[in-house]
């Protein structure tokens, strides 16, 4: 019998990371942490689906010769799926997060890194049978691997996923835009945060609901009719726009001062949004609670319960 199709596949990256303080903040550097987008997609639909469906969340892990057996165990713990893959003549991304005196933080890579290619997805396990995936990209390669998960699907039985897309923040500039409204007609789920949308327009950040409206009219009109625009508002929390329908869920916490550490965050919210989205039927609403109670629960304890306070 072969096994269920993935409800979420992410094409995010797995790294690595050191934390590396300044002398003078007289803390401990940190080592070994896990993180990438994969990892952080993963978690948040892992979270999102509870224990029962927790191996259909799933994406690639490179395994380098340095890969330590501690962060593997971790990862297994929690009941994901996730296809560890062996790369014996390589090491495993690893990046560092560099802290300066005053708190500025700069992002290198330790090793080469190794991206997750369509092709990847499509020759590994039964991946190319996902439900939902989660892209995290340049506009032009998001759509090359919708049109060949498209082609690869043909004649299966099996319907394309649906797809979410997570712009690089880079690519988020006015001289792009066009090339992003030939993009979404492909596109189920669209989610930028706040400072990207308003980067593909050349605005300003709105300090409003309504402006956030008004930029989410700018992208929600090139969706298909099924689909929408989620703007990740961070301490705001999102807002989501369809062709049927328009609201604005708080973020989690109303005290961001018990917000510890915000990294990977939107990666997390559209794992669990995804996953959501999914085994609600495409009910928008249930899919950004999950999206936003996923960032801020306590990460261990989540996952070995499966659940989120207050999201059951």
């Amino acid at each position: 019998m072969s096994p269920p199709d993935p409800i979420l596949t992410t094409l995010g990256l797995f790294i690595i990371d050191d934390n590396i303080y300044p002398e003078s903040w007289q803390r401990e550097s940190e080592h070994d942490i896990i993180g990438g987008g994969a990892l952080y997609a993963i978690v948040g639909g892992r979270i999102a689906c509870g224990p029962e469906l927790g191996p259909r969340i799933s994406g690639i892990i490179d395994k380098g010769t340095d890969f330590p057996p501690q962060v593997e165990s971790e990862i297994k713990s929690w009941g994901a799926g996730p296809v560890f893959r062996e790369n014996p003549d390589r090491l495993t991304t690893r990046g560092a997060n560099v802290y300066q005196e005053n708190g500025i933080r700069s992002f290198v890579y330790r090793s080469p890194k190794k991206r997750i290619e369509d092709f990847d997805i499509v020759e590994t396990g039964n991946l190319v049978r996902l439900k939902t995936f989660h892209t995290c990209c340049a506009i032009d390669r998001c759509g090359t691997i919708i049109d060949r998960f498209i082609d690869e699907l043909k004649g299966t039985g099996s319907s394309p996923p649906l797809h979410i897309f997570e712009p690089f923040p880079d690519v988020c500039v006015p001289e792009n835009y066009e090339d992003l409204t030939k993009l979404l007609p492909k596109v189920h789920v669209f989610s930028p945060n706040l400072e990207e949308a308003a980067g593909f327009l050349g605005k300003a950040v709105p300090s409003t609901e309504e402006g956030i409206a008004q930029l989410a009219e700018q992208f929600v009109k090139f969706s298909p009719n099924d689909g929408g625009v989620v703007i990740r508002c961070g301490a705001r929390g999102c807002y989501i726009k369809t062709h049927k329908e328009a609201f604005m869920l708080k973020a989690y916490h109303d005290d961001q001062a018990k917000v510890k550490d915000v990294t990977g965050g939107g990666n997390t919210f559209c794992g669990a949004f995804m996953t959501a989205f999914y085994l609600s039927n495409q009910n928008w609403l249930i899919a950004g609670i999950f999206g936003n109670g996923a960032q801020l629960g306590d990460l261990e304890r989540d996952i070995h319960k499966g659940t989120s306070p207050d999201l059951y």
